[in-house]
């Protein structure tokens, strides 16, 4: 996550947006909410509900790396910034709470060995101390990548854009889908033209994220966001019922993370474009203030969400079943909303307090 650009002297709105929006839906994708669907009968309309809402809550870190190609490809920094200023300070804030919820861990009894340094250190090199740290380890590598990046896609034509993303859909969306419509999973495409997690996490969304915010207009974004809409939708709606009558029906819910890149790179397009769409613009007002303070917090409350959505603090348990113990009438992905809004906010108010600090600023958006 970024921190934003000199040459931007004001917070960009839009990004705040889908900050905001992203970090939520995060907050969600971690709770158990995303596998309401198993609760219902195949192909029933609470069954078609749950399984489109888990879908389409698998973007948010992905939309996060758009953003970030958006704002970091169009600098021009040199080495020694990139790694004494941007890699540094991720790898600080990522030392710093992998450690912090690795000492949790121990307190709590999931770590059988007690406190090593060296356990410490060989796990977060090759895994992550907690799951949602991920993204962190991403941005290190889309970050190391910035030097070379930066040329290449100042040098990119609009057609070759056009070209990488419609590549990216058929390659990462559609062939996927088409094996399991025909269930020819046994027949899938060679691993050899398949886009590999380093290709789409540090050049696919990042790059398109500068596309769209440096090369495609407002007015062009406002013409093409109510067919991207549409289209995702479709889209959608095809794939939930396809999933439907899959293996994936079967209740076998360890199958399913492997499904949510069909849906990913269109809610990302959609969302980046209509977001610019709807909220780049010159004139300010005040709710647009509130929304630039809620993305300057994303980061912290990114950080923070962990604690609430581990299961290891009793009293947090506690009162999330205290909370929504008798919500049984909304159902688990209802709840799990909720709830996600909850922690959402109760992790705001001590971010927005520590941003009231100068000095902590720098670790913020």
């Amino acid at each position: 996550m970024t921190d934003g650009s000199k040459k931007i002297k004001r917070r960009t709105l839009y990004f705040d947006v889908l900050w905001v929006v992203s970090i939520f839906f995060l907050i969600f994708a971690f709770t158990d909410g995303v596998y309401a669907w198993l609760d219902y009968d195949v192909a029933s309309f609470p069954y078609y509900v749950s399984l489109f809402g888990a879908l389409f809550a698998r973007f948010p870190l992905w939309l996060c790396l758009m953003i970030s190609g958006a704002i970091l490809l169009d600098m021009h920094e040199s080495i020694r910034i990139v790694w004494g200023r941007r890699i540094l300070r991720v790898v600080i804030i990522l030392v710093l709470f992998s450690l912090l919820y690795y000492i949790s861990n121990i307190a709590h009894g999931t770590e059988e060995e007690g406190f090593s340094i060296m356990k410490f250190c060989r796990d977060i090199y090759s895994r992550e101390i907690i799951t949602q740290f991920w993204y962190l380890y991403a941005y290190i590598g889309f970050l190391v990548c910035l030097p070379f990046l930066r040329p290449m896609v100042k040098n990119m034509r609009n057609c070759d854009f056009i070209y990488l993303i419609m590549a990216v859909f058929v390659l990462s969306s559609i062939l996927p889908l088409i094996n399991t419509l025909v269930h020819t999973d046994r027949y899938d495409l060679n691993p050899s033209m398949k886009l590999s997690w380093i290709m789409e996490v540090i050049f696919i969304y990042p790059v398109m994220g500068y596309y769209f915010h440096h090369r495609m207009s407002i007015r062009s974004c406002r013409k093409i966001a109510p067919i991207l809409l549409a289209v995702d939708l479709v889209w959608m709606i095809f794939t939930s019922h396809v999933l439907a009558n899959s293996g994936v029906s079967s209740g076998d819910y360890y199958m399913y993370p492997a499904y949510h890149s069909n849906v990913t790179m269109l809610h990302c397009v959609t969302l980046f474009v209509g977001a610019k769409a709807l909220f780049d613009r010159p004139e300010r007002k005040a709710w647009e203030r509130v929304i630039g303070s809620l993305g300057g917090c994303s980061l912290g409350i990114y950080l923070l969400s962990p604690v609430f959505l581990s299961g290891k603090v009793e009293w947090i348990t506690n009162w999330h079943q205290d909370i929504m113990g008798d919500a049984y009438q909304l159902g688990r992905m209802g709840k799990a909303l909720i709830w996600s809004l909850i922690v959402y906010f109760v992790c705001l108010i001590p971010i927005w307090l520590i941003r009231r600090i100068p000095a902590a600023r720098k670790f913020t958006l």
